[in-house]
């Protein structure tokens, strides 16, 4: 019984380690097969020892043996690695209580034929053989699991993680320490590392922010404390710069320096590349889906066919001279096939510069959600309040209102550095106060309903929102003073373009004659040209005119203050529309022939 159980804790604890590695789950597996194993023994020991009180000197000395064998068993095991110590002990004890009562067994045979001494001694020669074989046993089998353990962790298998802890914790005494060190910028390249510690002293954390790891050797045997570096992923990356085709989804990558890195293709699906700098790295076809960019720097990046859907950047993410020819908002193509790309047209591209102003623009824009339709009071008692809370936001700041579903987003365009929760905040808290104030019966139900109720926002507020774009509303919209509104899709709609056109002429002749400078043409010349061209275009459909005088307008709007920030901005805006209407025209076209001429000497005066 005590050699079944031995060689059954044998096999118990070499198979948990082997297939559930060292982890608690498999020490709890090895301390069940000892505790089964020491209550057999104790069984069999007992019974022999109730044998009677002729076999007490012969087990006197089989229990000498048997210590004999327990030590030399243990110190041979101890040559072993570390790592299977525990094991091999277990399987001496087990070895001893085994000839303990198989010796105690064949000397109270003897015992009972009387013949004490040849017992004795056939006793003392069983323990030792059968002690010597079980320990050899033990050794052979402690030497497999040991090789096996080891090219476990070499291929850095999870489930002997704590194993290799523990070993480069005892490799690394009297190596070099950086603990607690700030090696912020610090440079590691082709550096050896084997035994050298990145652990987080007592009192400091060990800063690796930036730290350059191209090339650097042994990274895999130093101490590298709770870094990211333990994450073999972004180990393998530093260490190469080479992340073609890899995945890095949810990787730690904060901080980390990815200059020049080649990242062909790489998911970063939800990684943490906040405060990382990516100079001049290569990203084409990159998945930046959900990734944390904050403070990351894209200085001089290739992001061509770069995904960038629901990707968090700030005003503190660096875009400068970024080399990109599209990207793409969406990971999944929808049932056309659309990723919405961007620029939307396939034939165009990003020109230089373009990739940060479309970004910029966004960043410069906070957009409110307006549940449930628009309460016209209740908009404008929410949007008096955002400008008396921040008087850099004025009515020329909306720059959309589109409708989603039952809801309406409206889109604001903010100062760099706005404080976009307290906007948000004011927003809410006016919107709020209006409906409770009475300004309203409640809100209207039903889509087209909701429709009106914003359109009517923009009809009673003429002199509030001069410019707005309002997307999916069906009819074109006029401000009341020469702003008009692009309403997105407007077929089958009557379009009284002689009425558009005349107001626009009123807004125009608002300008100046002459240029601020003499050299320069006057903005009312130029437009009145614009405005001209768009009446007299026969390529032009009724609600591309409408959509291009409603440009016109913003142009002659913005031009009653052209030093202003946001007034330039809607200038810009307004010629980027004009280039977009008349792209897909020919060169028979009177507008697209004008807009080439004169949009470049109109944005000169801004």
């Amino acid at each position: 019984m005590a050699a079944i159980a031995g060689i059954g804790l044998i096999v118990v604890t070499v198979f948990a380690i082997a297939r559930q590695g060292f982890t608690i789950k498999a020490m709890g597996s090895v301390a069940v097969a000892i505790a089964v194993a020491i209550a057999v023994a104790l069984t069999v020991a007992i019974t022999v020892a109730l044998a009677g009180v002729g076999v007490f000197a012969g087990a006197f000395v089989v229990a000498g043996a048997g210590v004999v064998a327990f030590a030399f068993a243990f110190a041979f095991a101890f040559a072993f690695a570390f790592t299977v110590a525990f094991t091999v002990a277990v399987a001496c004890c087990c070895a001893f209580a085994f000839a303990f009562a198989i010796a105690a067994a064949v000397a109270s045979a003897l015992a009972v034929c009387a013949d004490f001494a040849v017992a004795v001694a056939i006793a003392v020669t069983g323990t030792i053989a059968v002690a010597g074989v079980v320990a050899l046993v033990v050794a052979g089998t402690s030497l497999f699991l040991s090789m096996h353990i080891n090219r476990r962790i070499q291929k850095g298998d999870p489930r002997f993680e704590n194993l290799r802890v523990i070993g480069l914790a005892f490799a690394a005494l009297g190596g070099t320490t950086f603990s607690g060190a700030d090696l912020t910028g610090a440079s590691f390249t082709h550096a050896h590392l084997k035994s050298t510690s990145f652990n987080d002293s007592r009192q400091h954390l060990t800063v690796l922010t930036h730290v350059r790891w191209h090339d650097a050797q042994k990274l895999d045997r130093a101490r590298l404390g709770t870094s990211h570096l333990q994450d073999p992923r972004v180990r393998a990356l530093l260490t190469s710069l080479n992340g073609v085709d890899q995945d890095l989804t949810n990787a730690d990558l904060q901080g980390t320096n990815l200059a020049g890195a080649q990242l062909h293709r790489i998911t970063l699906k939800g990684a943490n590349l906040n405060g990382a700098t990516l100079a001049g790295a290569e990203l084409h076809g990159a998945n930046l889906t959900e990734a944390q960019c904050i403070g990351t720097d894209f200085t001089a990046a290739h992001l061509t066919g770069a995904c960038l859907e629901a990707w968090n950047i700030d005003d503190t993410t660096v875009f400068q001279d970024i080399d990109c020819q599209y990207v793409f908002l969406k990971a999944e193509p929808d049932a056309q096939g659309n990723r919405e790309r961007r620029p939307h047209n396939p034939d165009k591209t990003f020109q230089p510069g373009d990739f940060e102003k479309f970004f910029k623009e966004m960043l410069d824009t906070v957009q409110i959600l307006i549940r449930n339709g628009v309460d016209p009071a209740a908009f404008k008692a929410a949007f008096e309040q955002v400008m008396a809370d921040n008087p850099a936001i004025t009515r020329e700041s909306v720059q959309a209102m589109e409708k989603q579903g039952d809801d309406v987003l409206l889109t604001l365009q903010v100062p760099e550095g706005t404080d976009k929760a307290q906007v948000e905040r004011s927003w809410d808290g006016g919107y709020q106060r209006g409906l409770k104030e009475g300004y309203t019966s409640g809100l209207l139900e039903g889509q087209t309903q909701r429709a009106n109720d914003v359109k009517e926002v923009a009809l009673g507020f003429g002199q509030l929102l001069s410019s707005i774009q309002i997307n999916n509303m069906n009819n074109p919209i006029n401000t009341g003073n020469g702003g008009f509104i692009n309403t997105g899709s407007m077929e089958g709609n009557v379009v009284n373009l002689g009425e558009l056109s005349g107001q626009v002429t009123v807004q125009i002749n608002q300008l100046p004659d002459t240029a601020p400078d003499s050299d320069q043409p006057s903005l009312k010349d130029l437009l009145t040209q614009l405005q001209q061209a768009t009446d007299t275009d026969t390529e032009l459909s009724e609600i591309e005119k409408a959509e291009a005088l409603g440009e016109v307008a913003k142009l002659a709007k913005a031009g009653t203050n052209p030093k202003d920030n946001a007034m330039r901005r809607m200038a810009k805006r307004a010629t980027d529309a004009l280039k977009s209407i008349t792209e897909p025209l020919t060169e028979a076209s009177k507008l697209a022939e004008v807009c080439k001429a004169l949009l470049p000497t109109i944005l000169t005066l801004f």
